[in-house]
């Protein structure tokens, strides 16, 4: 270690003066480039969907939410799953989707967190579903544009 930090020093002092004094400045009009944040990506276009019959469209305040549940009926007591799209009104796709649900009435939710699987940009399917109850439940998406959440409710009743 001691050979290499030697050796550092006589090529730095080999350096002409004029360059060691430029050094300095270099490394200044460097670090502010280096330093910058890296350019925000450019946003994905909302994805292609067609879910057939069965689906349903939620928009609020600039999002919009189209979903379908695999089985189309919800049974009490068994899993399902959600198939979603999440985009914005000027048509790109969210970047992140997430999906809970409760019981306002019984002010519980879920006994298990869904699981998601993205399948790309604004696109994602939710799995291990269970409305453990009959009765009126509240599904919530919550869709995002980088720190900017648009929360999206729908109302699902099962069992009755």
């Amino acid at each position: 270690m001691r050979t290499t930090i030697a050796a550092a020093r006589a090529a730095l002092l080999a350096l002409p003066a004029a360059l060691l004094l430029a050094l300095p400045v270099a490394l200044a009009l460097a670090l502010p480039v280096a330093l910058a944040p890296s350019p925000v990506a450019a946003a994905e276009p909302c994805p292609a969907h067609d879910f057939g019959d069965g689906t349903t469209t939620l928009s609020k305040d600039g999002a919009t939410v189209i979903y379908r549940t695999v089985p189309a009926e919800i049974a009490v007591g068994q899993p399902f799953s959600v198939e979603a799209v999440a985009c914005r009104d000027d048509k790109t796709a969210a970047t992140a989707i997430r999906l809970d649900a409760g019981m306002p009435a019984h002010g519980h939710g879920m006994n298990y967190a869904p699981s998601e699987r993205k399948l790309g940009p604004g696109h994602s399917a939710f799995d291990g579903l269970v409305f453990h109850m009959p009765g009126r439940w509240q599904m919530t998406f919550d869709v995002y544009e980088g720190e900017r959440r648009t929360r999206l409710d729908h109302a699902v009743t099962v069992g009755r």
